[in-house]
């Protein structure tokens, strides 16, 4: 009897094979969505001015094209701003990210007349600006906080900025 128990453990032993992860299973799990390429926000003190909305198209990995607009009426002074721009991650984790900013700025002041007979005063100006930040993003928001210099008419500038963003 212990001959024949021996031998159907042996059987069973040798007949066995590793434990393997089931493919048809592995093939039933939907991957992962890659995150969206467009990235909609808002910002405070940044490229658009002392506020703004922009948009950003993520060309590659870490390399996007962007644009911020604003338009602010400032003791009737009336100012309209256009920031193009290139976003490029220097450092990126899973969901933060050191990036860096590199635009131009495009500004257009108009004074209102306060009298008859005169137009006001009308005045457009260009510069620039590099930024460096930190992101702080997950599959559908991203916040991010700035600092840099710009350069236009006047010399070289600080600017500070903090957006708020979404992906569609």
């Amino acid at each position: 009897m212990r001959a024949l128990t021996s031998m159907i453990l042996g059987g069973i032993v040798a007949a066995a094979t590793p434990a393997r992860a089931d493919d048809a299973l592995a093939a039933r799990v939907t991957p992962e969505k890659p995150f969206s390429r467009h990235l909609i926000y808002g910002e405070l003190m940044g490229k658009g001015g002392l506020y703004g909305v922009g948009y950003e198209y993520q060309m590659a990995p870490r390399l996007s094209v962007g644009g911020a607009a604003s338009f602010a009426i400032i003791r009737e002074q009336q100012v309209t701003t256009v920031s193009p721009y290139l976003h490029a991650n220097l450092l990126q984790g899973k969901r933060n990210a050191l990036f860096t900013e590199v635009g131009a700025i495009l500004a257009h002041s108009h004074l209102p007349s306060p009298v008859a007979g005169w137009d006001g005063m009308s005045d457009t100006g260009s510069g620039g600006f590099v930024t460096f930040g930190w992101e702080r993003g997950t599959r559908h928001f991203v916040l991010r906080a700035s600092g840099g210099v710009v350069y236009g008419e006047g010399g070289f500038g600080p600017m500070a900025g903090f957006a708020i963003g979404v992906r569609p």
